[in-house]
């Protein structure tokens, strides 16, 4: 290659290298915003679609106890006033909506609280009779003659809570203009044609007779809010009424506060600095506009901000009920901006060195073309290595998602068969009660009184039957057995998605943890006195329990730790083959465990090693002379789907571990070897309150 034809190919490869750097750096540039464009829009839209779902959810839990207060309201035992019948449909419109609602009232004309669910309870024995008149959610419907919903008002036992009310009207007619007046004077409200005139003309008169009303607590509304959230998508839910008080949010600080009051502003200012402006702006939209969605932009971060009205009952006169009560915010915090810069400011330094390198090479090339070829060759093979690298890991994250969907497939055919065999007990239980026992149970409403001469007759039967009244009885505890079971394991499925999620919360406090063991003592107890009943399997296996001293206070999760506790004292009792069960409970150091606990490969390392020697711990150890723990699955026992029993999912002893753990403490099994004793032991630990 002669001087003058190098010369020529340097430039050319120089300026290419420049528009090619410059093409790039553009191209990459677009895309990057295009990819962030299209990010956003797709997260506004799963925010959309949450917010409409759950909005609606909400929406048709109010529609559902709003008929219900129209169909109590309108029912001719309220019109009557039988308050046997009144109790009735009080308790049943409680029970239908329990996910929502915690108590149906009634009051009378003057607004004094005629009866309520829950009334038989010595606790609220002191609220009947009493006078709630001034509470608008008496006060309007008595004066606009309309359903009505409340804001969040404190309740006389100082619970924040939300009252539907539906006012009990009863029309009659009238020929007197002097009984109209007697009728207004009474508080009735008198509607006239006004194209008849005479003292017989006909009026038609509505009586205001008094009001039915739901209450909804605040902190369970929140938890209904929360339960509709999809685990998959990274979201908070919030929840305002129509005039800005927070109703739920996450940070529970915030529940009852109003929004654009004196206090929450003070807050937001000082957090956001100047931005609290534009997200009043958001939030006052919000509460007066239909669906949307928006975006907020603090510091590196954004948030998309999602909200849909939820409707119900209004304040006026609106046949179609279809008022706001409140809006419901979906937000979900996202970096997408930020990230998408990030790209560009990569991309650019990528593309300049990109030119350097062409510029160098170009050169390199015009010089030395033979040395180039080895360049390129060693490129390649680098290149071929990385492409392998990739490929290698490739395979490796597919066997993994195949070992995933494996574990996912075997979970979802023992939790079909787990739930198949409670629920067809329940269904047969109760197919056999209607067939042999009580056939005119299940009957249509049609014929009321003959079926319910007809059900009586049934009953006395059964009752003067020995035989098939124990067989009855037997059928009921079979069907609680089964419910319960069913309840355990729906419970332990939604625990896991909570825990997987991050959203496994606890509730602490101060309590003796011997008195707790005893509780699940007799709690197990209990459950074997049913499964007797249903003839089931099981026996009064001897639970030994005679703790090191008493008390022992622990600061933890009372529920939780009932749960552990119940469920590794099942499982001990499970697998004792009806030998005694021993439960020990003794205080030790943090950093020092018994010899005797390390194990098996099971060993307890300690803890704290640099911490206060004088911190303590408790240890409870559940120890069965049952056939011990298959070698098999030993290594994984605490792991999701882990067991080797026909019945159960495998989900009990994971739970368990996630509980103590969180709390800070540690749980191990391993099988009995002292003096040739059979069956296993399973302990963990609990910091001690002090």
């Amino acid at each position: 290659m002669d001087y003058s034809r190098k010369t020529i190919i340097l430039p050319i490869v120089l300026v290419s290298s420049i528009i090619l750097a410059i093409f790039s750096y553009n191209y990459f540039t677009q895309t990057a915003t295009q990819i962030q464009d299209l990010a956003i829009d797709d997260l506004q839209t799963n925010a959309e679609i949450e917010a409409y779902s759950i909005s609606n959810s909400l929406s048709n839990a109010i529609s559902a106890i709003t008929s219900n207060l129209r169909l109590i309201a309108n029912s001719p035992s309220v019109l009557e006033g039988n308050l046997s019948k009144i109790q009735t449909l009080l308790n049943i419109g409680q029970e239908t909506t329990n996910e929502l609602t915690d108590g149906f009232y009634m009051l009378n004309r003057n607004g004094t609280l005629v009866t309520f669910t829950g009334i038989e309870k010595e606790e609220n024995s002191g609220y009947n009779g009493i006078d709630l008149s001034h509470r608008t959610y008496f006060q309007i419907p008595k004066e606009d003659k309309t359903p009505f919903i409340s804001t969040v008002i404190d309740s006389n036992d100082n619970i924040p809570r939300m009252y539907l009310s539906f006012p009990i009207l009863e029309s009659n007619q009238t020929r007197s203009s002097v009984t109209d007046e007697l009728a207004n004077r009474q508080g009735a409200v008198t509607t006239a044609d006004v194209n008849m005139v005479g003292p017989s003309n006909i009026n038609s008169t509505t009586f205001f007779k008094g009001v039915v009303v739901a209450s909804i607590e605040a902190k369970t509304l929140g938890n209904f809010l929360e339960s509709q959230i999809h685990p998959k998508l990274e979201a908070d839910i919030a929840f305002m009424d129509r005039n800005g008080i927070v109703i739920y949010t996450q940070n529970q600080t915030f529940i009852g506060k109003d929004y654009f009051g004196d206090e929450f502003q003070s807050y937001v200012k000082s957090i956001l600095k100047g931005k609290n402006v534009e997200l009043n702006k958001i939030i006052n939209k919000a509460l007066n506009s239909e669906s949307g969605v928006a975006e907020f932009t603090f510091g590196n971060s954004s948030t998309t901000i999602a909200h849909d009205p939820v409707a119900g009952p209004g304040i006026n006169s609106n046949p179609e009920f279809t008022n706001r009560i409140g809006t419901l915010f979906i937000t979900i915090p996202h970096t997408l901006a930020a990230d998408a810069a990030s790209i560009i400011d990569n991309q650019q330094i990528t593309n300049f060195t990109i030119l350097v390198s062409i510029a160098s090479v170009a050169m390199v090339i015009a010089v030395v073309l033979l040395r180039w070829n080895k360049t390129l060759q060693r490129i390649v093979i680098q290149k071929t290595a990385q492409l392998q690298e990739t490929v290698d890991k490739l395979t490796n994250a597919n066997e993994e998602l195949n070992r995933h969907d494996q574990m996912q497939k075997e979970f979802i055919n023992v939790a079909a068969h787990e739930l198949r065999t409670p629920s067809q007990a329940i269904s047969g239980n109760l197919e056999l009660i209607e067939m042999t026992y009580l056939p005119s149970l299940f009957e249509g409403p049609e014929g009321e009184e003959k079926k319910q001469g007809a059900f009586d007759k049934e009953f006395d039967e059964l009752a003067k039957d020995k035989v098939k009244r124990q067989q009855f009885k037997s059928g009921l505890a079979s069907t609680y057995r089964n419910s319960q079971r069913l309840e355990r394991l729906v419970n332990n499925i939604l625990d896991v998605s909570r825990i997987e999620s991050k959203k496994f919360q606890l509730n602490k406090q101060h309590f003796n943890i011997n008195e707790k063991i005893r509780n699940v003592i007799r709690d197990i107890h209990g459950k074997q006195m049913v499964n007797s009943l249903s003839n089931s399997y099981g026996q009064n296996i001897h639970i030994d329990f005679v703790p090191s001293e008493d008390p022992i206070t622990v600061y933890a999760d009372k529920i939780r730790i009932f749960e552990v506790i119940s469920n590794l004292l099942a499982n001990a009792i499970k697998f004792s083959n009806g030998k005694p069960v021993a439960i020990t409970v003794k205080k030790i150091h943090r950093n020092t465990i018994d010899l005797k606990y390390q194990r098996s490969g099971n060993e307890v390392k300690e803890d704290n090693k640099n911490g206060n020697k004088d911190e303590m711990s408790v240890l409870v150890s559940i120890i069965d002379k049952g056939k011990g723990i298959d070698l098999e699955i030993l290594p994984r026992l605490f792991t999701k789907f882990t067991t080797k029993s026909s019945q159960g999912t495998g989900l009990g002893l994971y739970l368990a571990k996630n509980i103590i753990e969180a709390h800070g403490g540690r749980i191990w099994a391993q099988n009995n070897y002292d003096n040739d004793e059979e069956g296993a032991t399973f302990s963990f630990t609990l910091p001690l309150d002090n």
